[in-house]
């Protein structure tokens, strides 16, 4: 049984796009796909690991946000909420319904 919760929460999907700088090359940057969604946001884990083999560490936490159904969110994509990026890892198109996207993301290093 899925329970989406209120979809209640404002989300941005983006996606990766590359754009010709001035000098001729090419920068990656995000753009948001369509308008923002209206998202259930249910907290999963967190943790902290190495940054490298020097030391240091990073902050992960494991999100999922429920959402209406929308045709083409890929894992290569991005959720960005509450000023914060979130990588997507899983598009789970709930029992292939298409009624609900299940979208489990987490944080790390690359801002999303």
């Amino acid at each position: 049984m899925l329970h989406t919760g209120k979809l209640d929460r404002r989300i941005v999907i983006e996606a990766p796009a590359r754009t010709k700088g001035a000098a001729g090359g090419h920068t990656a940057t995000w753009s948001a796909v369509g308008s923002p969604l209206f998202a259930a946001v249910r907290n999963l884990s967190g943790s902290e690991r190495r940054l490298t083999k020097q030391g240091g560490q990073v902050a992960e936490e494991r999100t999922e946000f429920t959402v209406h159904y929308r045709e083409g969110i890929t894992a290569e994509m991005r959720v960005v909420y509450r000023g914060r990026f979130y990588n997507i890892r899983h598009v789970n198109n709930f029992k292939e319904a298409d009624r609900y996207l299940i979208l489990t993301c987490d944080t790390g290093l690359n801002n999303g």
